[in-house]
């Protein structure tokens, strides 16, 4: 049964990340609902806020 997860990931800032996390997504076909990125509380670090809407078997294989 599909439902809503959000995934937090944490990361330094690099050329081409948002890319790759998104490949991610895609080549598992699973659409990305929404799609946030800000400045953590910690410098030089990045918070990235994923929505997706999927099955806890798709996303075991994303996030595990």
């Amino acid at each position: 049964m599909k439902q809503e997860y959000i995934i937090t990931v944490y990361s330094e800032n690099h050329i081409g990340l948002l890319t790759r996390i998104t490949i991610v997504f895609t080549r598992r076909k699973i659409n990305i609902e929404s799609l946030t990125v800000s400045e953590s509380a910690l410098p030089g670090i990045f918070k990235f806020t994923i929505v997706v809407y999927t099955t806890a078997e798709l996303i075991e294989k994303v996030a595990g």
